[in-house]
């Protein structure tokens, strides 16, 4: 009987075959966005960063009480009030709601739209500065 031996070079490359493929399989399922403290975008704000801080609970919600300088795009437009202002796909954008539930969604909800500096910020509860009525 007659069998054939595979090559190192044939191994090889099909291991890396398959490293390739689970890297792509697992780049598609990972979070793109980042979490950022309430320090950290403090400092961003001092340092006037060019920035949309968005505050995506409801208008009730934000009539109560804001992040300065942010604005007020519900979840559940979201989409399409970002296509609408025509955000370029690399602008910083900063996400909160009241708890981090909802901007958890929203930033994933930015970076399947394809933009790459996405922040959650979490809730405004946890947000120790100043905040605006």
């Amino acid at each position: 009987m007659y069998t054939k031996r595979l090559s190192f070079k044939k191994i090889l490359s099909v291991v890396i075959s398959l490293f390739l493929m689970i890297g792509f399989i697992l780049s598609g399922t990972a979070k793109a966005y980042r979490n950022i403290s309430p320090s950290d975008l403090k400092d961003l704000i001092n340092a006037s960063t060019p920035m949309i801080i968005v505050d995506v609970r409801t208008p009730q919600e934000h009539s109560t009480g804001r992040i300065p300088t942010s604005v007020n795009i519900p979840l559940d437009v979201l989409k399409t009030e970002i296509a609408n202002k025509n955000v370029p796909k690399s602008t910083n954008i900063i996400v909160y709601c009241q708890s981090g539930n909802r901007s958890s969604k929203a930033a994933k909800l930015l970076d399947d739209l394809g933009y790459t500096n996405v922040y959650n910020l979490g809730g405004i509860k946890n947000w120790p500065y100043q905040i605006v009525k």
